[in-house]
């Protein structure tokens, strides 16, 4: 495989699609990140019935501001699960988190039209590194919820989460975050 061969394979996704370019930001081990860029809202205004008690962890859902949305790993780690519908999937992260981004409510019935998965189960991630892609407006034409939850799936396992999310810019009175603003802190006993 010449020079040439070995850039494109890094630029394309395993079905010859062009991958978006990577995000660089500074990591630290016990730190969720901005997936995507938006207004962050509390898991308790998200309109489902799992997110907000939450079973499915502690975190943020993000109203993404673009309409074609890509979504960056928040942390570094290693694919845990995926969906055939595209629309979630789990990070090991390095630090000990399982970290669930979930996009959209009920877009499971959406049989993964509008979603694009770049990483498979068990692939190793960086953070900022493209996993997935979803486009806004089929979201929403098909009448389902475009919110981006992020969660610490297993809080049980930290003596504390802390939601460090706010940036202080505000749209519409919410914080907004954009891709690899600090989110989530996990702390150790």
């Amino acid at each position: 495989m010449g020079l040439f061969d070995r850039i494109r394979s890094k630029m394309l996704s395993g079905d010859g699609k062009a991958l978006p370019a990577s995000a660089s930001f500074a990591t630290r081990s016990d730190v969720v990140y901005a997936p995507v860029s938006g207004m962050l809202v509390s898991l308790k205004e998200v309109k489902d019935e799992v997110l907000p008690v939450a079973l499915l962890g502690d975190g943020y859902g993000i109203l993404p501001t673009t309409n074609t949305g890509v979504v960056y790993a928040p942390v570094d780690g290693v694919i845990g699960a995926t969906t055939m519908t595209n629309h979630s999937i789990v990070i090991a992260a390095e630090g000990g988190m399982e970290v669930l981004i979930h996009i959209g409510i009920g877009t499971v019935n959406m049989g993964g039209k509008g979603f694009s998965r770049f990483v498979e189960t068990g692939d190793t991630v960086r953070a900022g590194q493209p996993i997935m892609t979803f486009n806004d407006d089929s979201i929403k034409l098909a009448g389902y919820e475009d919110v981006v939850c992020c969660t610490v799936s297993n809080p049980d396992e930290f003596a504390q989460i802390d939601h460090v999310g706010d940036t202080g810019t505000l749209l519409d009175g919410r914080p907004l975050v954009k891709i690899g603003d600090p989110l989530l802190v996990a702390r150790r006993a």
